[in-house]
């Protein structure tokens, strides 16, 4: 890994503790439909389908095309955490690792410090770049962050991986790869958290999505867009990783027309872009992309 490229984030990572959410529906409640579609970017999602159960890795890969500041691209979603990368509304770029506490990822009146301490999700390792906090406001948990110089057009890889944790709860760990990096992989951090009520343990369903996190209209006008490529996941049956290359499309409650899916031609890359210019032409929401 470049290290070159990662800084500590200090004031620019603090002022945004969650800055995503688990395939966010956003907070929409008392906001009239023609607000919201002048107000924000749509948010999209890429849900991967067609893998057995069991999952206790998923690795994608990231290149950003088109790219405004208050953009999150959640490359590594799942029903306990997300991981991406993203260019807060100062413009500075970051990657972040976080993962939540029991309880619902949708309260956005959920407060950290009302979580007991024997329910939070903690932090078992982090990098010296990882700026490490608590989040509330939608759902709580621990979040790690850093400043990380990711460049328009070149890939960048995240991997999520997961073990036990005591008998009730799960150590998840995410790792980034460069394209420059010749196969070596950068731990980011370790989080646990307690395992659901039903006590299922690793990675469920697994999912991308692009966020217009700045929301203050002029955003809604820029075009955000990235590929998502070589999804794979491990299972937990063999202990080997497979190809992922079936997704379905969605997208939150903002009833705006302009984003689009699908995959590239020649690559087989997962694409979703929304806002600006960007014209639903290649597939309708909840269909299916193969």
């Amino acid at each position: 890994m470049n290290i070159r490229k990662i800084v500590l984030a200090i004031s620019a990572c603090l002022a945004f503790t969650a800055c995503a959410s688990k395939v966010p529906d956003n907070a929409l409640t008392g906001v009239a439909p023609e607000v919201l579609v002048k107000r924000q970017a749509r948010s999209v999602h890429l849900r991967y389908m067609g893998y057995p159960k069991g999952v206790t890795g998923a690795a994608v890969t990231i290149t950003p095309r088109d790219v405004a500041p208050g953009t999150y691209f959640c490359t590594i979603g799942w029903g306990s955490g997300y991981c991406g990368i993203q260019e807060l509304p100062g413009g500075e770029r970051t990657v972040i690792f976080s993962v939540w506490d029991p309880g619902d990822p949708h309260d956005y009146e959920a407060k950290q410090e009302n979580v007991k301490e024997e329910h939070r999700a903690r932090v078992l390792y982090a990098d010296k770049f990882m700026d490490v906090a608590r989040f509330g406001g939608e759902g709580t948990g621990a979040r790690t962050m850093a400043g990380y110089g990711w460049i328009n057009d070149l890939p960048v890889r995240l991997k999520v991986t997961s073990e036990p944790d005591g008998t009730n709860r799960t150590a998840f760990t995410c790792w980034l790869q460069e394209e420059e990096s010749e196969g070596g992989w950068h731990k980011l951090a370790t989080i646990s958290t307690l395992n659901p009520e039903d006590g299922a343990s690793g990675l469920g369903n697994i999912y991308s999505f692009v966020e217009d996190f700045l929301r203050n209209y002029n955003s809604a006008t820029r075009v955000r867009k990235a590929e998502f490529s070589d999804v794979e996941v491990m299972l937990a049956e063999d202990g080997q990783w497979h190809p992922v290359t079936y997704a379905v499309f969605s997208a939150d409650e903002t009833p705006s027309g302009n984003i689009d899916a699908g995959k590239v031609a020649g690559t087989g890359a997962f694409f979703l872009a929304t806002g600006g210019d960007t014209k639903n032409v290649t597939t309708p929401i909840w269909g299916g992309i193969r």
